[in-house]
């Protein structure tokens, strides 16, 4: 699992919009979407509901939702210490 997979996920879990994740996250929806289905085999199940528009989260997607912010954070917390 990488950590671009998690700031991918949590991008869509808030634009709710492959298109509009992709733009953000700088990269072609087609690659995008590959990211997510990567994490989805790494978790073991469906993230995202695509059969709606907008797009939403499975219930598995909204609990890995939250745990994905509180890893970045533990993440982003871990590296400003390093400069403490």
């Amino acid at each position: 699992m990488e950590t671009k997979w998690l700031e991918d996920f949590v991008s869509l879990a808030e634009t709710r919009s492959f298109s509009r994740s992709a733009q953000l996250r700088h990269v072609t929806q087609s690659a995008f979407s590959r990211r997510i289905q990567s994490l989805e085999a790494w978790a073991g199940l469906p993230l995202v509901d695509r059969s709606s528009y907008p797009t939403s989260l499975t219930t598995a997607g909204e609990i890995f939702y939250v745990q994905a912010l509180a890893l970045l954070q533990c993440l982003q917390s871990a590296r400003s210490k390093l400069y403490d």
